[in-house]
């Protein structure tokens, strides 16, 4: 037991973090986060297992969120903190050399790095460099389409970086590596905890031609060639995960904050086709053909009234009817986007559940009552979805 003595100055020390932190003026049920464009000051703290360098994005009483110069975020216990320093007046994120420099170190033989615009990119030699084109082609292709239809956005604060894996048993050890053993049977995954992608390339399980002609015709000439370059599968989970995130990296969505599972998916699954990425193309050429005919065909079997506010209200939906998920959420977020009314309503949504408070549990209740808010009655935009969804058509 400790003495009153210790148990004083432990008492003393974590009301000067807590000042510090700035969380005295927070009751227990209070949350604050840090505001994108705010002078954040760069700190470190520490507590019995390490030191943690970067800068303040959430907090509680009882909680600290912190995230360090490469994006990785961590979120601590103040009773558990044994320091407090600041360590620069603003926080600076790593640089893309900087970032080139520090993956080097841990690169696996076979492997390079390379960098664009706003992407470091690990892949086996001799491809890396096409990796980080494509990459970089996606974020374009996505941050124009959330453009056009008015969506909130900013420029990523710091490079994006993703793994390109020649085998599934490196995927799954990276994977194991960073405790994300539920993702090692996926073929790639995008982490909101550290803002990276990592996926797999195995050749002797994908076809080399990446798409057929049709879908390559659909896309700009530089495209084309970026396509035509990286193998099928490998090129449709860097456009999936690839579109997660830049959703996170340009507030689309919060890494911090518990946003709707259906509008993660939704809007990554919309992404897929060539077309919809491209302007000027015809509205069959938008359409997630896979969604579609699940929709119209399995889950229509299944479907019940109410379905939608379900998967609105709860992310329950995705782990026990994973496939009629997908395609419901495919379906309203196609729905929404594609008319212009609509996708203005559909970015004050996103706008509104952006700033919400992230440390705050997103209940059932509130979920669906945001989106009544925007949308109206749930029933009744459930009915328009599905005579929208009868008239579409793949062929």
């Amino acid at each position: 037991m400790k003495s009153p003595v210790a148990f004083l100055r432990r008492a003393v020390f974590v009301a000067n973090v807590t000042c510090c932190l700035g969380l005295s003026s927070f009751s227990n049920l209070s949350a604050t986060t840090v505001q994108a464009g705010e002078s954040t000051r760069m700190v470190e703290l520490s507590d019995q297992n390490d030191s943690y360098e970067g800068k303040l994005i959430a907090r509680t009483p009882s909680h600290v969120c912190i995230m360090d110069r490469f994006g990785l975020m961590t979120s601590l216990e103040i009773n558990n903190l044994k320091s407090f320093r600041v360590v620069a007046g603003n926080y600076s994120p790593v640089s893309s050399i900087g970032l080139q420099q520090s993956l080097k170190k841990e690169l696996p033989k076979g492997y390079e790095i390379a960098a664009s615009a706003r992407y470091v990119v690990m892949g086996r030699k001799g491809k890396a460099d096409d990796y980080a084109k494509l990459f970089e082609e996606v974020y374009r292709q996505v941050d124009t389409f959330f453009s056009v239809r008015g969506f909130d956005t900013h420029l990523p604060e710091m490079p994006m970086v993703a793994f390109v894996f020649g085998t599934q048993a490196e995927f799954k050890a990276y994977c194991e590596a960073q405790n994300d053993q539920t993702m090692t049977k996926m073929r790639g995954y995008y982490s909101p905890k550290t803002n990276r992608v990592a996926m797999y390339e195995d050749p002797s399980q994908i076809i080399k031609v990446t798409a057929g002609v049709s879908d390559q015709e659909l896309l700009p000439p530089i495209s084309q060639s970026l396509f035509a370059s990286v193998t099928g599968q490998t090129a449709d989970v860097i456009i999936h995960e690839g579109t997660h995130q830049v959703g996170f990296n340009v507030g689309i969505h919060s890494r911090l904050g518990t946003t709707p599972r259906w509008v993660v998916e939704g809007l990554a699954t919309v992404l897929e086709p060539p077309g919809i990425r491209s302007r000027g193309k015809a509205g069959k050429d938008k359409v997630n053909d896979e969604r579609l005919s699940w929709f119209q065909g399995d889950y229509s079997q299944r479907r019940k009234p109410g379905d939608l506010a379900k998967m609105i209200a709860s992310d329950d939906t995705f782990s026990g009817q994973t496939l009629d998920a997908y395609s419901l959420a495919w379906s309203i977020t196609y729905f929404l986007t594609e008319n212009p009314a609509r996708a203005g309503k559909f970015a004050k949504y996103l706008k509104k559940v952006s700033d919400r408070n992230p440390l705050h549990v997103y209940s059932a209740k509130e979920r669906l009552a945001d989106f009544q808010e925007i949308f109206g009655d749930i029933s009744r935009v459930e009915v328009e979805l599905l005579r929208s969804m009868a008239q579409v058509r793949i062929d």
